[in-house]
């Protein structure tokens, strides 16, 4: 299955996927994303609300933490961890992994930012495609404002054919200029 980018008139810059294109949820631009609480490693809940009205968020969906293509995702998102949090900017990972391999991976690559647990792929589901008897999901990233508004998703087949960070900050830059009065 191959990643095409496409224009969508709800989300600019959106990967979609030809034979899946209605298999997975299209979140619309400025529609407040879903709501959800999920169990990071650490063993509490984590829901987009805690960072309302104080930051940028970006949610980055991925298959699992324990193969090394997820694992340099996520270690990427770490190593510039300083530069989003420099635009105001959360990240929360979640993963179909339960809370206890999410546990290991985090000690593990040290993340900076919690690392949740969705083994039922309810939250996932609502997000981006994602098969229920495989745990397959495809990739994503959802940069939503600090109102709770969906600015950008990208959705692709792997974590390689997503976005690169450099992309995320600069959308991340061109929004504190469009909220900061």
């Amino acid at each position: 299955m191959k990643a095409i980018r496409t224009s969508t008139p709800a989300v600019s810059g959106g990967y979609m996927f030809n034979p899946l294109q209605s298999a997975y949820p299209r979140l619309e631009k400025d529609q407040t994303i879903p709501a959800f609480s999920l169990p990071g490693a650490d063993g509490m809940p984590h829901s987009p609300w805690d960072y309302k009205q104080r930051e940028h968020l970006v949610l980055l969906f991925t298959r699992s933490a324990t193969n090394s293509e997820e694992r340099g995702f996520l270690r990427a998102f770490a190593h510039d961890f300083k530069a989003f949090r420099e635009e105001e900017c959360a990240i929360l990972a979640i993963t179909a992994d339960p809370v206890i391999t999410n546990l290991q991976a985090q000690e593990t690559l040290q993340l900076p930012f919690p690392l949740l647990a969705d083994p039922q792929g309810e939250v996932i589901a609502r997000y981006t495609y994602w098969e229920s008897e495989t745990h397959a999901l495809a990739p994503c990233i959802i940069l939503a404002s600090r109102y709770g508004a969906l600015y950008a998703q990208w959705v692709a087949e792997s974590e390689a054919k997503l976005p690169p960070i450099t992309e995320l900050l600069a959308s991340l830059q061109y929004l504190n200029r469009l909220c900061t009065p």
